[in-house]
C-alpha cells in the first residue's frame, strides 16, 4: 500500500513544477520504478488513477517503466543485471560485490505539457 505514498509523492512533485514553471496543463508523467523498489506498477497507476481524480491531473496520464536492476562489479567494473543463475554474481569475475546503479528506488523522468 506504500504505493498511494509514492503517488502523492509523485502529485506533490510534479505540482511544485507546475507553479514554478508557470504551467497551464499537464499532459503526461513518465516515472520509472526499479524493479527493487517493491512497488507494483499496477498499484501505482491504480492510486493515480484515484488521486488524479478532481485535481489538476484529472486528465493526466501517467506512464510507468520498470527498470532492470544494474550493478557494476567491484571486481572487474562489469556492469550487469544479477541472475539467479550466477547467483547474484558478477558474470565476468564471479565477484559478489557491487555498487547498484539502477533499479531501486522511483524517479519522475518526464513531465509534458500541453502546448496552448
Amino acid at each position: 500500500m506504500h504505493e498511494l505514498s509514492y503517488i502523492l509523492d509523485i502529485i506533490s512533485s510534479v505540482q511544485d513544477v507546475k507553479e514554478k514553471e508557470h504551467l497551464e496543463k499537464i499532459k503526461e508523467i513518465y516515472v520509472n520504478v526499479g524493479k527493487m523498489s517493491g512497488v507494483v506498477p499496477f498499484y501505482l497507476d491504480k492510486y493515480f488513477q484515484e488521486a488524479k481524480k478532481n485535481t489538476f491531473l484529472e486528465n493526466t496520464e501517467l506512464y510507468i517503466e520498470e527498470k532492470e536492476v544494474v550493478i557494476e562489479c567491484e571486481g572487474c567494473g562489469e556492469k550487469y543485471t544479477p541472475s539467479k543463475e550466477q547467483k547474484y554474481r558478477c558474470p565476468i569475475c564471479g565477484e559478489r560485490k557491487g555498487k547498484l546503479l539502477q533499479g531501486k528506488g522511483i524517479t519522475i523522468e518526464n513531465i509534458v505539457v500541453e502546448d496552448e
